[in-house]
């Protein structure tokens, strides 16, 4: 296939296919204690019978982690080089890639290396290698939605930055634990408030509060970063579908039984009403606003996540709650969601600074 114009240099695809190599190595290699020398040869798993037990679950999960991993390979590498060859060799550094992980977890006690995960991982890999190419030869990836987000979107590095911090704060959303949109939890950093009494409808009113702030200034970003309000109107409606999406996919997925509602409370119904007006009053205010407004947002939800109370009955049912294998994933998407108020406050900053 010849690449012609439909692929491009694209530096936010750079940057997206780094942060997704970096998070499956962290999610792969979680807790990183406790390193020790195998009992058996390290390459013994590489011939080890088809495993006794095993869930339809965890392979399918194991194809779908690697599959970005071959399409943004792909994308990066088809920049460069011929569609076939870009295949190929994305393919093949995720297998290495999936085999340098297995063979780490030889060394971890609480990790168990399989060769039908290296397996899924090749699968996933090559699907999304494939996905991408078909893609963008058909100038889909590359034509349509280029043309596409140069419609929506300001261009420049500043841009791009503001998708990934974006689509890091998606990737948040897939925790059962977290409140709906409540990013920057630091509390088993500080010392415990003690003595501080809490009714109902002060709860629900600090969870709408932080369920609104959270949500205008995450929607701000959006905003300033997009052309025309229209865009903005729409590409915020996305975001906020894909998030409560994520949410009750993880409310139902990581609990046994399911519950993908878990997160609807009037709190959060509130919030995201709230934040949706507060965002609507400041829409088509200058972007030196919006960029005020989005800072001062996340900065007050932040300091609320860490200063209002536990859900009482989400803390019911975390305590029998069993993480399995889902505690690295887990464990990501806390050090995700501390971190990302700081990196997003940090971009606001830039971008105010670039404006003057």
């Amino acid at each position: 296939m010849n690449n012609g114009p439909f692929v491009r240099n694209s530096r936010l695809v750079g940057y997206l296919a780094v942060t997704y190599l970096v998070l499956v190595i962290y999610t792969s290699l979680h807790p990183f204690s406790q390193w020790h020398a195998p009992a058996e040869e390290v390459r013994v798993f590489l011939t080890a019978p088809w495993p006794v037990y095993f869930t339809w679950t965890d392979l399918i999960l194991n194809v779908l982690a690697y599959l970005p991993v071959g399409a943004l390979l792909t994308l990066v590498m088809m920049s460069f080089m011929k569609a076939r060859n870009a295949v190929f060799s994305a393919t093949m550094a995720a297998v290495c890639l999936s085999l340098s992980i297995e063979v780490a977890q030889v060394f971890l006690p609480g990790r168990i290396p399989a060769n039908v995960d290296l397996l899924c991982n090749a699968l996933g890999a090559f699907i999304g290698a494939m996905l991408a190419c078909s893609l963008a030869g058909r100038g889909v990836l590359s034509g349509s939605l280029y043309r596409l987000r140069d419609r929506l979107f300001h261009s420049g590095i500043a841009v791009d930055i503001c998708f990934l911090l974006l689509a890091l704060w998606l990737a948040t959303q897939f925790s059962a634990e977290i409140r709906l949109f409540g990013n920057g939890d630091l509390r088993h950093l500080l010392p415990a408030i003690e003595g501080v009494g809490y009714g109902p409808r002060t709860y629900v009113f600090i969870e709408a509060v932080i369920t609104g702030l959270n949500f205008c200034g995450v929607a701000l970003m959006l905003t300033m970063i997009s052309r025309r309000v229209q865009g903005a109107v729409a590409s915020v409606a996305v975001l906020a579908v894909c998030a409560v999406l994520l949410k009750s996919l993880a409310s139902n997925v990581l609990f046994i039984p399911g519950n993908p509602t878990l997160w609807i409370t009037p709190g959060a119904l509130l919030g995201i009403v709230g934040g949706g007006l507060l965002w609507a009053v400041l829409i088509a205010a200058p972007r030196g606003v919006q960029i005020a407004f989005a800072t001062t947002s996340i900065a007050l939800g932040m300091a609320l996540v860490n200063g209002a109370p536990g859900n009482p009955y989400l803390d019911a049912t975390l305590r029998i709650w069993e993480h399995g294998h889902y505690a690295s994933l887990n464990d990501l998407t806390h050090v995700i969601s501390g971190a990302w108020p700081f990196a997003a406050i940090a971009f606001l900053t830039y971008a105010g600074y670039r404006l003057r």
